[in-house]
């Protein structure tokens, strides 16, 4: 298994055994203070886990090599999970604002124990998310860094039961409970709304113009080569694809071609190191004039 498997593997895993601890701490606590809000965050963190087991599995699938079913790879594996991730989120978010309406100011809440049980989440949280960032960035990983955004959404969502519970322990009034639930569930929906954004463009594959920019100028470098177009990038997970169609003259002899194509691959590799294939669509100079009229360069 490669590094960026098992590193990425190790930061999930790191992440469950994290989160399910700190669920059961964070219920107990709410149990025992009334609180409303941090049971919600508790609750929160419990589907943390359940998300994360997802994330390691898609992981898993990932990093499977090509095969006669999957050519290209089994890397979008993680950005379906990491789009999953962000729809669970959301849904997360609106389950716990329905509750704190329904329970609106109509409970006790011991406040110092609301404090701690949030205090300690925020350090937990912040951890967790900080070292699986990092992991994510690294290596590219989609799915590990939509994880950690969902950490992070939970430090500020804590931040948010801290503040209610300080609030509660100032003035008496256990209004603010629920009002601290209800600024969780709205940091929860926001934050899964930003992992999906994050995640739509590689499945629609769309494509990076300063990545296709570089390949035009490799290509454009190498001699007898002329017009590059239809330059085509597919991202999965944490590699690309790369398709294209050039123009040479027409009576070189195929391995002189062939020399040609692989100098371009390999230039392409070289500098954009991310790039796992490339194909060439090579084609005598005038040949491409007429192919996808609608697609201008």
């Amino acid at each position: 298994m490669e590094e960026r498997t098992q590193k990425s593997l190790k930061a999930v895993k790191i992440g469950i055994y994290g989160n399910a601890i700190l669920a059961v701490f964070k219920i107990l606590l709410g149990i025992i203070s009334g609180s409303i809000a941090l049971i919600s965050d508790g609750v929160d963190t419990t589907m943390d886990v359940a998300k994360s087991i997802l994330v390691y599995q898609g992981i898993r699938v990932a990093g499977r090599p090509p095969d006669t079913e999957h050519p290209y790879g089994h890397g979008r594996a993680e950005t379906i999970v990491a789009n999953i991730v962000g729809i669970s989120v959301i849904f997360a978010g609106f389950l716990i604002a329905q509750e704190s309406f329904m329970d609106f100011g109509h409970h006790d809440v011991i406040a110092l124990i609301m404090i701690v049980g949030a205090s300690v989440s925020i350090v937990g949280k912040f951890f967790l998310s900080y070292y699986m960032f990092r992991t994510g960035k690294k290596f590219s990983n989609q799915a590990v860094i939509a994880d950690a955004k969902d950490y992070m959404s939970d430090v500020f969502a804590s931040v948010a039961v801290l503040a209610g519970g300080v609030l509660v322990l100032l003035t008496g009034m256990t209004i603010f409970d629920p009002i601290a639930s209800i600024a969780v569930a709205v940091l929860i929906v926001w934050m899964g709304i930003d992992v999906i954004k994050a995640g739509i463009p590689e499945l629609m594959e769309k494509q990076d113009p300063k990545m296709t920019a570089v390949i035009e100028k490799i290509v454009k470098k190498q001699e007898y080569v002329f017009n590059p177009h239809l330059i085509r990038v597919r991202k999965l997970g944490s590699y690309y694809i790369v398709d294209m169609h050039v123009e040479i003259p027409g009576k070189m002899r195929l391995q002189h071609v062939h020399s040609i194509m692989t100098s371009i691959e390999d230039e392409i590799k070289k500098n954009l190191p991310d790039v796992k294939e490339v194909t060439i669509h090579a084609e005598p100079i005038g040949g491409g004039e007429d192919e996808w009229p609608d697609i201008k360069e």
